[in-house]
Parts: structure tokens; C-alpha cells; sequence
């Protein structure tokens, strides 16, 4: 969490004095998010159970709405926040099954972005970033019923690659590819459970598709 602070507030103090107008930017984008199975602790769920929880995640999609600053032709830096979202279902040792759920995340994060020269209307980049979890949570249904697991505030880490395609100075057209880390994660229950998850690794792969606005 203070390396996140320290980094956005020296971003404050950074950007301000190199501005350039045309050089930010805005871009709303939405992709397909992936995530494998996990394995957390289940702690007195539903006032009983305690034990391994083997959760399965099926494919889901992300949301989210960033905006930043070129320095120049190569670099950038990103702020955004995004939504996420994966259907679960879990299985708690041998005495709860949950065949329906749903794991899903509210983040803020900042990147640092490097593009590579142009080619043609082509312009491809790399980046890496911190993320703060404003809300990751978990829900358990089964039967109409549903429990639902919280926790905010870890940091994690972002790995990212994609290609810009440039219609005009203005437009672009951006798909990227993004890996995100937030390890040992631990879920509160909320109002109507009992217990907490803990030691859940938030792991997912996003293939996305953004429209970056140049000012």
C-alpha cells in the first residue's frame, strides 16, 4: 500500500510539470478475463465447515476506464480502475459444495508504459504496474441461498503487452494482454455468513480491447 501512495503522489508532482495538453489521453476498454483454479482456507464457513477450499473458475470478462500521459513518442503513464468478474463454483473438503458463484474484484491501478517505434499505423508497447484492491470478493450459492466472502486494501502487480493501431493523431485502437498478481488474500464474510477464506491468490489474464482518445 506505501509504495502505491508514494508512487501515485510522485506521479502527481511529475506529470504537472511536463504537461502537454495533446499529450493525454482517456480509454474505456472491456476484454475476456481467465483465471485458474485455486485452493484457499475455509474457516468456520456457515458456522460449521473448515477445510480446504477447492474453488473452479470458468472464463469471465473485465471493465474499466484509464487515462494518461505521453511523455513522449515511447513513454506514458496509465491510472485506471477496472471490474472483474469470473463464475465460480466451490467445493469445501467433503462437506459443502457450492455449484454456483462468482469471484470477482473493483481495482485501481497505475502503469508505466514503453512504446516501441511505430510500424506503419502499428505501435506496439510494454508495460508493468501496481494494483490496489478497493474490493475482492467472493460469493457462495447454492440452492437460492448465497454467502458472501470481502477484502480490500492488498497490492499487487501488473505485466502488460499490446499494440496500439493509430486511425489519426486523435484515435487508436489498442489490444493488450495483461497479467495481474495479488497473493494471500483473505475474505471477511459479510452480513448473513459466518467464518472467513483465507490465503487466495487473485490471479488473472486478461485479452482486451480499448479505444484510446488522444486530447
Amino acid at each position: 500500500m506505501n509504495s502505491l501512495v508514494k508512487t501515485c503522489v510522485i506521479a502527481a508532482y511529475v506529470i504537472p510539470y511536463t504537461a502537454n495538453a495533446e499529450n493525454w489521453f482517456i480509454k474505456p476498454y472491456m476484454g475476456l478475463s481467465s483465471m485458474s483454479d485455486i485452493v484457499a482456507d475455509a474457516n468456520n464457513i456457515n458456522g460449521t465447515v473448515s477445510g480446504n477450499a477447492a474453488i473452479n473458475l470458468e472464463a469471465g470478462f473485465n471493465a474499466g476506464l484509464s487515462g494518461g500521459y505521453y511523455y513522449n513518442d515511447n513513454l506514458a503513464v496509465e491510472f485506471g480502475w477496472e471490474y472483474r468478474s469470473n463464475e465460480s463454483q466451490t467445493n469445501i473438503t467433503e462437506a459443502l459444495s457450492y455449484p454456483e458463484g462468482n469471484y470477482a474484484s473493483s481495482t485501481f491501478y497505475l502503469n508505466g508504459l514503453y512504446h516501441f517505434s511505430s510500424l506503419s499505423n502499428w505501435q506496439p508497447y510494454i508495460g508493468a504496474g501496481l494494483v490496489w484492491v478497493q474490493e475482492i470478493d467472493i460469493d457462495l450459492e447454492r440452492d437460492g441461498s448465497e454467502l458472501s466472502y470481502s477484502g480490500s486494501g492488498d497490492v499487487g502487480l501488473q505485466a502488460i503487452v499490446g499494440t496500439n493501431y493509430r486511425f489519426n493523431k486523435h484515435w487508436a485502437l489498442q489490444f493488450e494482454a495483461r497479467y495481474t498478481s495479488i497473493s494471500g488474500v483473505d475474505l471477511a464474510a459479510e452480513e448473513g455468513a459466518m467464518g472467513r477464506m483465507n490465503g487466495l491468490d487473485y490471479e488473472p489474464t486478461s485479452l482486451q480491447l480499448g479505444l484510446i482518445y488522444k486530447f
